[in-house]
């Protein structure tokens, strides 16, 4: 029986990337009788406290840190004379410690440290502070005696920029719960008033950090032809003042939804004529098979990780091309036969994503570190 602790710090960040994976993957490793599970959540500040309530469906002990989790992972003073990680994860029994964000502990642990690193954004001037993320890949390189990442792409971009062997790497991909989201949604209309989603639409789904590239929707958007912005409002989630500012520039008034909840996500996407996602640089890159799964085409970028997941199901376009995205749009709205071959090949696409097929590889990583 593998002993194995799992950090449950982002678990409850609703629509984080990382919190659905860790969900997703942890929920089902609680199904292999040949691991004995525990984990530790820190609280995300000190003067907040964490509420078990929100911790109830891993049916394993957990341990509620008094400890914020930034003094565990990003600052420790003093920390030579601490007690070692496994003191303040209140766990000394086991032999394996799963962390699934890009920080391993300052501390040293007693036991085997595997890491997920989705991907290395900030390293590659997208997002982020360099030299901290720097630092904390250092001490993931250092602590960790498997790395884990979400593609293949991924991987090579992490042994191409931190200089290690890729054998220490295993690529454990995201999934997508096809069934939920090619099932049809017993409420449209509620959802419809909800986030006030014509009757009709292209999508732009996510956040619009720069890398997202949103603007390039926008643009791509206004060079399309007044009658198919008329029969197509564009909707754009999760807006910043930037991405309004872009959108008044050229002349484009988009529907802006906020919040989208996971249990309407699948909804969303059903509506949809077709899904617009342009970005720049993604590790893995979950709402192009959401959407596939939905039955909904695909626009994306043919950039990281993107044509990797996407397979031979999306239309592949330059992120900075917006004249190609615009003609890309035009074809999946009114080429049918083009716009069908697409959705069936999208269906096809999303069985090569299963949770439970990287859960299953997840398990054996861990029973055979």
């Amino acid at each position: 029986m593998r002993k194995v602790n799992v950090d449950l710090r982002n678990v409850n960040i609703p629509e984080f990337g990382i919190s659905v994976y860790t969900n997703e993957l942890v929920l089902r490793l609680m199904d292999y009788d040949d691991i004995e599970l525990r984990g530790t959540a820190f609280r995300q500040r000190l003067s907040r406290p964490l509420n078990p309530e929100d911790y109830r469906r891993f049916r394993f002990p957990i341990h509620f840190s008094r400890v914020p989790a930034w003094m565990m992972f990003r600052m420790l003073p003093f920390r030579s004379f601490l007690p070692g990680y496994n003191f303040w994860a209140g766990d000394n029994r086991s032999e394996v410690f799963l962390f699934f964000w890009f920080q391993a502990p300052l501390l040293p642990v007693k036991g085997k440290v595997i890491t997920c690193v989705h991907d290395i954004i900030p390293l590659r001037g997208a997002s982020g502070d360099a030299g901290f993320y720097k630092r904390a890949m250092e001490n993931v390189i250092e602590k960790s005696e498997r790395i884990i990442t979400v593609s293949e792409f991924s991987k090579r971009d992490i042994m191409d920029c931190m200089h290690i062997d890729g054998s220490r790497i295993d690529v454990v991909c995201n999934g997508v719960n096809a069934e939920q989201f090619a099932a049809p949604y017993p409420e449209p209309e509620r959802i419809r008033a909800k986030y006030n989603l014509p009757e009709k639409f292209i999508l732009y789904f996510g956040t619009c950090t720069p890398r997202k590239n949103v603007e390039s929707v926008i643009r791509a958007y206004a060079h399309l032809p007044e009658a198919t912005r008329q029969e197509y409002p564009l909707v754009v989630t999760n807006p910043l003042e930037s991405t309004k500012a872009c959108a008044v520039e050229n002349n484009v008034v988009p529907h802006y939804a906020s919040n989208v909840s996971a249990e309407d996500k699948a909804a969303v996407y059903q509506m949809a004529s077709v899904l617009v996602w342009p970005s720049l640089y993604e590790g893995f890159g979950l709402p192009i098979i959401e959407a596939q799964a939905a039955g909904t085409p695909v626009v994306c970028s043919n950039v990281t990780s993107l044509p990797e997941v996407a397979g031979d199901a999306a239309v592949l376009v330059a992120p900075k091309d917006t004249e190609a995205m615009a003609a890309a749009i035009e074809r999946c709205l009114y080429n049918e036969p083009f716009r069908q071959d697409l959705i069936a090949k999208g269906h096809e696409n999303v069985k090569r994503f299963s949770w439970d097929e990287s859960a299953k590889r997840l398990h054996d990583i861990l029973v055979n570190l």
